[in-house]
């Protein structure tokens, strides 16, 4: 799903560790550009700025594709909720715990930032599978846009399930006023 990959830390693992993660990368996502932090001394600014870097190359030799490992990206989809009115922080925590304990398997990461009813700052919350990162209370919003924006990425799952399940929980109270992409 990502438009570039960064494998960071390569200089701490076996060779042969980073070279079977290199590969099962390309099978999942064959048309990112990969790179390897710790060998390419990757500039950050042109990675966020979406410029183009020396930094990406094409992979090594080593780590081309065995022809004969099937191909596991197709089960891996995403969802991206936006929330025009504010969120129900107690309402909000339930639903998620409940799709959490019902799917956690099948939610490999859950990234968001959220307009909680009566917070003045934007929260940010951050989960992958059953677990739940501490919520933070960022200091201001990053531009003028305070709708909550919630991204989901599951294997195995039908996106619609989630949205769904938001919605039945009546989040957001008026159903015009949440977006599902």
């Amino acid at each position: 799903m990502a438009d570039r990959l960064v494998l960071t830390k390569t200089d701490l693992a076996a060779a042969e560790v980073t070279t079977r993660l290199t590969q099962r990368l390309r099978r999942i996502n064959s048309g990112a550009p990969l790179s390897r932090a710790a060998e390419n001394n990757v500039d950050a600014g042109a990675l966020l700025s979406g410029e183009d870097h020396e930094a990406w190359q094409p992979a090594e030799a080593d780590d081309a594709i065995p022809d004969d490992h099937p191909h596991h990206a197709d089960e891996i989809r995403t969802l991206a909720l936006t929330v025009d009115e504010p969120i129900d922080w107690a309402r909000f925590s339930i639903w998620l715990t409940m799709l959490l304990n019902r799917h956690g398997e099948a939610l490999l990461r859950i990234k968001g930032i959220l307009n909680v009813a009566d917070a003045v700052t934007p929260v940010a919350v951050h989960a992958v599978q059953h677990l739940v990162h501490t919520p933070r209370h960022l200091k201001a919003w990053p531009d003028a846009d305070r709708r909550s924006r919630l991204i989901f990425i599951a294997r195995g799952l039908d996106p619609a399930v989630i949205g769904r399940s938001f919605r039945a929980f009546g989040m957001p109270r008026r159903q015009n006023d949440v977006r599902i992409a």
